[in-house]
């Protein structure tokens, strides 16, 4: 696996300011790079987001981009905290590789956990940002 795959984008309440028991691990176990953001359509599900990859979309989900330090702990956990099951169909998160630009204009390859259920209904984030849609 090369070493962006140790990258990770965060575009919720693992970011830095929010306080949680898996965002303080994350950035204990992880380095901030810098923020970036990818394309696609950000939702709002609860008090949480969902963003969804798509690749000829022109709308951004802004957030934040770790280099992981230790992946094989870090990343069970937080696939623990996002819903990741085994059986695909039934996660509420899938873990992908997907391309970010950052904000210096470099892209990086960076593991995202991408939303899995049906968006039908759900509140769209049209900034993009969630921290915009929860102040």
């Amino acid at each position: 696996m090369s070493l962006q795959a140790n990258f990770l984008f965060t575009y919720g309440t693992l970011m830095q300011g929010f306080s949680n028991p898996f965002a303080e691990r994350l950035h204990t176990l992880s380095t901030f790079i810098g923020k970036g953001s990818f394309p696609g359509t950000l939702y709002k599900i609860e008090w949480y987001p969902g963003a969804i990859y798509e690749p000829e979309n022109q709308g951004r989900i802004y957030g934040e981009v770790y280099l992981i330090t230790v992946p094989e702990i870090i990343f069970p956990e937080l696939d623990d905290y996002e819903d990741v099951f085994e059986n695909e169909q039934d996660s509420l998160y899938l873990r992908k590789i997907i391309p970010v630009l950052m904000n210096d204009g470099s892209l990086i390859n960076c593991w995202a956990y991408l939303y899995n259920q049906d968006s039908t209904d759900l509140e769209r984030i049209k900034s993009g940002d969630f921290r915009q849609a929860i102040s």
